[in-house]
């Protein structure tokens, strides 16, 4: 049983309760979760409650796979290594470009959401290099890649107040493919075999 998982999801799943009986005992106005224009306030519950049933259902795990997991031995390879501070060298370099451009157009100019998609573009198309040299992805770099493309088209789009619900749809999805992930070892330390 993994502790950490089963601990975050009864979190999740206690503030999920407190939020849908505060939904119904409080007046309507007393709670907000704005999409747009329209106050929903039973969106955070639903999303909690959905992380925190997923968070308890994959926490039992067979306890051999734990083992196995902690006695695989991980080296490192030093052409990954290299291959992958190459490669981030360089995607910093395009993002201080990029910067660099975005400081030098004027305001109006360019829409804001551009800049967002920009740096989206660029954190994923680092881990698709990753990927397709079999060098481990980072989650947090993917993670914040999705949430910058989708918060962009959002800008883009007009619904500024979105970009919230978005977050945690990405975040709650990931939880939910994180066993995937795990089991392909796809996500780690770049170095590691």
């Amino acid at each position: 049983m993994i502790k950490s998982k089963l601990i975050w999801g009864i979190i999740c799943l206690v503030i999920a309760g407190v939020l849908a009986v505060a939904n119904l005992a409080l007046p309507p106005e007393s709670l907000t979760f704005q999409i747009g224009d329209q106050n929903v306030p039973w969106v955070p519950p639903v999303v909690l409650a959905i992380v925190g049933i997923v968070l308890l259902a994959t926490s039992k795990q067979r306890e051999e796979d734990v083992a196995q997991a902690s006695q695989v031995e991980r080296t490192q390879d030093p052409e990954k290594v290299a291959l992958n501070k190459r490669m981030e060298t360089i995607a910093w370099g395009a993002f201080l470009i990029m910067l660099g451009g975005f400081a030098l157009v004027p305001g109006g100019t360019i829409a804001k959401g551009w800049w967002s998609i920009g740096v989206g573009v660029l954190m994923l198309g680092l881990n698709a290099a990753r990927y397709f040299t079999k060098i481990r992805m980072s989650s947090f770099t993917t993670i914040l890649g999705l949430l910058s493309v989708v918060g962009g088209i959002a800008q883009l789009a007009g619904w500024k107040s979105l970009e919230g619900g978005f977050f945690l749809i990405i975040i709650g999805v990931y939880l939910i493919f994180k066993p995937y992930f795990d089991k392909r070892q796809l996500f780690g330390k770049a170095e590691e075999g």
